[in-house]
């Protein structure tokens, strides 16, 4: 049942705006969904019972807009436990975006299994990147790659991180993410699969593309400052560069994850291919 929503102390109102500090998100284990794509990738979500949508809240007349718009919010009122309407001042109130797309919602934090995947694995290490723009990227990227997780090591952005969520463009529900609290607790947990660290190094002794990636892999992308980690870096089995210009000093380290992603992919792609022939 929709409620309209007429004042900016109730519960639920200040529940939502603070769930764009990362106290409020810790405190309620909710991350904040905003615009049409995001609300969509959670419902799907919580169909598949990765999060549950706790509260909605939509623009009075989003729902007026289009069909689409219609369907979506009914399709979130069914899904979701409470949901609101309110007047497009009140809304403002509810998202950090630029350009408010007429939806919000308060949603659980996606869950994520208890140990990595064996196998055939790749994996996305993250270490230490700061910035909100790279690791969201970063996430969608390793989303559309199908990496089978992204480890965070302790001094990485908040991946709930309103910016990072809305980099991530909905991904953020498709794919694992996990914490570690340090570099060993990482590698312990890696060596147990037989996993070969892969780290990206502007002083690597080898070429991203001279590396054999048909085995359980995890591509470490450093700081963007710092590179990866020295501990890291000495127990990497290869340490890898991607050429650049003379005068070139660097990529962007959201840039460097997907060449290296998607070289791992092809790599991959191209082993079964020969295999088929």
């Amino acid at each position: 049942m929709v409620r309209e929503l007429t004042s900016p102390q109730n519960q639920y109102v200040k529940q939502m705006r603070s769930l764009y500090t990362r106290k409020g998100r810790d405190k309620s284990g909710l991350i904040p969904v905003e615009g049409s794509r995001f609300a969509a990738e959670a419902l799907t979500a919580a169909a598949q019972g990765v999060t549950t949508i706790e509260t909605v809240f939509y623009e009075t007349g989003f729902d007026e807009a289009d069909a689409s718009n219609r369907e979506l919010v009914e399709a979130m009122g069914q899904a979701a436990h409470r949901m609101f309407r309110c007047s497009s001042s009140l809304f403002r109130n509810l998202t950090r975006m630029e350009t408010p797309q007429g939806i919000v919602a308060a949603v659980r934090r996606p869950s994520v299994p208890r140990s990595l995947p064996r196998g055939r694995s790749l994996y996305l290490v993250v270490d230490r990147v700061q910035d909100p723009g790279n690791l969201g990227t970063m996430v969608r990227t390793a989303a559309a790659a199908q990496v089978d997780a992204v480890l965070c090591l302790k001094g990485t952005v908040d991946p709930f991180n309103p910016k990072v969520l809305r980099g991530t463009m909905g991904t953020i529900f498709r794919i694992p993410i996990q914490f570690y609290a340090s570099s060993d607790q990482l590698i312990d947990e890696l060596r147990r699969e037989d996993c070969q660290l892969v780290a990206a190094d502007t002083g690597g002794e080898r070429l991203h593309f001279d590396v054999d990636y048909s085995g359980p892999t995890a591509i470490v992308i450093g700081n963007e400052g710092q590179g990866v980690a020295p501990e890291l870096l000495a127990v990497a089995d290869a340490k890898v560069r991607i050429p650049l210009a003379a005068d070139v000093e660097s990529l962007n380290a959201g840039v460097a994850c997907g060449i290296l992603l998607y070289e791992a992919v092809r790599f991959r792609h191209s082993k079964i291919a020969h295999r088929q022939e």
